[in-house]
């Protein structure tokens, strides 16, 4: 099984240091574990949380500065930037004093931010990455305009297996659009490959299928690939709901002689309901979700990752 990423500081500190490199967010203050960027008007918006601002911003056309993002990565980190900070801020007081009562009362040391699995503003980091990274259209960096491509549609997403507990599985599937050739794991395949955007319609005109004909090969691959897959985590989900739904039926059987008539038909709507909710939280099923679509340009040189 695979690692679940963002779960160590350094996995997250890179996670956000591309994220920030690809919106265009400018890097400063740069420590161990820790930095600091100025970002983007339309970044500022997605990662902080204040609807109203943006709205009296946008209705009285303000000009604001930009927010500069202070990250820390480690609880050593933090420490270490905010004495930084207060010294920093210490020291500027003295140069320059307060001139009214009101920057005496609200002036304050700035202090890092600390940003791990769970945090406010990593959740807001993954949101705008999913949201921005829904359609991406690539090629490879090397490649010149001349360069001859190869377009392939890339589709990933996640498999749940859903009963009273839930397994999740990445996946990633590929088909080429000269050829219906499907490949799995096509991510894997393309992932060292450093790549460019690019605008679709050179990649386009190309396909001698469409990206909707291209989808539904990759829909009837992932289902193609259920099928053939034991399923013994059903069967056991099967019995145990089964199991469960008898001893339900058991218990309120048993208390039903127990209760007046006029009670009765409050016990069988009860056990009707909990037998309901019962099978929709137990019964089990598949979904997938399909999470990202990608038109990639290879080249020749970095076509055979399909052989």
């Amino acid at each position: 099984m695979k690692q679940i990423p963002l779960r160590t500081a350094d996995e997250c500190f890179a996670f956000c240091d591309t994220y920030f490199q690809a919106v265009g967010a400018k890097a400063r203050q740069h420590s161990d574990m820790y930095q600091e960027y100025v970002l983007p008007l339309d970044i500022d918006k997605e990662l902080t949380d204040r609807p109203f601002y943006w709205m009296w911003v946008e209705k009285t056309n303000q000009t604001v500065e930009p927010t500069t993002l202070r990250l820390a990565f480690t609880d050593a980190a933090k420490m270490r930037e905010d004495e930084r900070m207060m010294r920093e801020h210490q020291l500027e007081l003295e140069n320059h004093p307060p001139q009214s009562p009101y920057e005496r009362m609200f002036k304050r040391a700035p202090q890092a931010e600390l940003v791990n699995l769970g945090s406010f503003r990593l959740n807001k980091i993954c949101e705008s990455a999913m949201t921005r990274g829904q359609f991406a259209c690539v090629k490879p960096a090397h490649a010149s305009p001349l360069t001859q491509t190869i377009p392939w549609l890339m589709l990933n997403g996640m498999i749940q297996y859903v009963t009273d507990s839930m397994q999740e599985e990445w996946f990633s599937v590929g088909v080429c659009l000269l050829n219906r050739q499907t490949l799995w794991n096509f991510y894997d395949h393309v992932q060292h490959i450093e790549m460019n955007s690019c605008t679709p319609k050179p990649l386009l005109d190309q396909a001698s299928i469409s990206p909707a004909d291209a989808t539904r090969i990759a829909k009837q691959a992932v289902e193609h690939r259920l099928q053939l897959r034991e399923h013994t985590w059903a069967q056991d989900a099967q019995t145990k709901l089964v199991d469960d739904l008898a001893q339900l039926d058991t218990y309120y059987t048993s208390i039903l002689p127990d209760h007046p008539s006029e009670e009765q038909a409050l016990i069988r709507a009860e056990h009707a309901r909990k037998r309901d909710e019962l099978i929709a939280k137990s019964n089990p099923h598949i979904n997938i979700e399909w999470t990202q679509m990608a038109l990639v340009g290879l080249s020749l040189r970095n076509h055979q990752v399909s052989d």
